[in-house]
C-alpha cells in the first residue's frame, strides 16, 4: 500500500480501532501491576556504556514487525533475545514469545516471518511481553542490529499502551560497531553473516536472528579487543 494510503487509512480509521482494542484488552490485564513491575525493572537497572564493554552482560534482541512505521500502526509480531557474557553466547538463556496483534497481519509479513494465524491466536498481548523481557532482562544491557530502529520501535509501542519508558537499559547498536570496524561496506546482518562466516539460520526468526547477531557482536568485541576503542551508537 502506499505510505500516503497508509497515512490516511490509520489517521482516519485505523488509529481508533487500535485504541479500542488496547483499551478493551487493558481491562482483562492487571495494569497497575504490570506498569508496577516495569518500573522495578527500570530502577534496578544500574547498566552504564562506561562499565567494562568486554565485561557486560547483553541481552541481544530482535524484533519482527509488521513494518517499519509504529506510528502508523505497524506492530511487533515476536521478540526473540539471548544473553551474551564475557563475550560468550548464553545458548541456554534465550527468550522468544509470539504476540498477538491488534490488526490484520498481512499475507507478506506471515510469509517473511514463517508465522501463521494459529500463532498470532496463541499469542500473548504486548504488555504481557515486554513486561516479561524486561523482567528476563534483568540489569543487562541491549543490543540490536540495527538497535537505533528497535530501541524506538520498543519505546513507542510502549507508550501507545501506556507503559512507563524511563529508565528503559542503555544499548549498543552492533550496525554502528560494524561501520566503525567496516567503512565503506555494507554492514546488513546478510553481509555481516557471509564476512563472518556465522552459521546460516532461517532468517526473520526473531530469536534465529537475535543468535545470529550475538555471534556477529561477539565477533566485533574481540575486533574492539584487538584495536581498542568503543563504538556504541
Amino acid at each position: 500500500m502506499p505510505i500516503d494510503i497508509r497515512i490516511l487509512t490509520y489517521l482516519f480509521w485505523g488509529q481508533f480501532i487500535q485504541r479500542y482494542r488496547i483499551k478493551k484488552i487493558k481491562k482483562q490485564l492487571d495494569v497497575d501491576q504490570i506498569i508496577y513491575t516495569l518500573n522495578e525493572c527500570f530502577i534496578r537497572n544500574t547498566t552504564s556504556l562506561e562499565d567494562d564493554f568486554n565485561k557486560q552482560t547483553y541481552t541481544v534482541f530482535d524484533l519482527e514487525t509488521t513494518g517499519f512505521f509504529p506510528g502508523l500502526g505497524d506492530e511487533i509480531l515476536s521478540l526473540g533475545a539471548v544473553k551474551v557474557e564475557n563475550r560468550k553466547i548464553l545458548h541456554d538463556q534465550t527468550f522468544y514469545k509470539v504476540l498477538s496483534p491488534l490488526s490484520k497481519v498481512s499475507h507478506f509479513s506471515k510469509q517473511l516471518t514463517g508465522l501463521t494465524e494459529h500463532d498470532f491466536n496463541n499469542g500473548s498481548t504486548f504488555p504481557e511481553v515486554i513486561t516479561e523481557f524486561f523482567r528476563w532482562n534483568q540489569n543487562a544491557t541491549l543490543v540490536a542490529h540495527p538497535a537505533n530502529f528497535d530501541v524506538p520501535f520498543l519505546e513507542k509501542s510502549m507508550k501507545k499502551w501506556g507503559l512507563p519508558t524511563n529508565g528503559i537499559p542503555c544499548f549498543v547498536d552492533s550496525l554502528t560497531l560494524a561501520n566503525s570496524h567496516f567503512p565503506n561496506q555494507q554492514n546488513t546482518l546478510d553481509e555481516l553473516i557471509k564476512r563472518f562466516k556465522v552459521t546460516t539460520r532461517k532468517r526473520h526468526h526473531a530469536l534465529n536472528d537475535a543468535i545470529t547477531t550475538a555471534e556477529i557482536y561477539v565477533q566485533l568485541l574481540n575486533q574492539e579487543q584487538i584495536h581498542g576503542g568503543k563504538s556504541y551508537g
